[in-house]
């Protein structure tokens, strides 16, 4: 089973094209409104959580995984 690190590398590789690492931040890897949209849907289903308004503070990548961690442990 892969790591949520591991696991969301790999979705922001294949999804948006890039060699994503932790600590990039989502607007330097092209994630634009539309592209948050998209990653906000993938988050859900591969999850299970519901996202809410504190993704609006995520600005890295690590932040991403944190914020995701956080939503599973509600």
């Amino acid at each position: 089973m892969q790591s949520i690190e591991e696991s969301l590398l790999n979705q922001l590789r294949s999804k948006f094209g890039t060699d994503a690492q932790l600590n990039d931040s989502l607007v330097m890897l092209g994630i634009d409104s539309v592209g948050m949209a998209e990653l906000t849907y993938d988050l859900e289903q591969m999850y299970k959580i519901k996202v809410d308004d504190g993704l609006l503070n995520v600005d890295t990548v690590q932040d991403l995984v944190d914020y995701v961690r956080q939503r599973q442990s509600q």
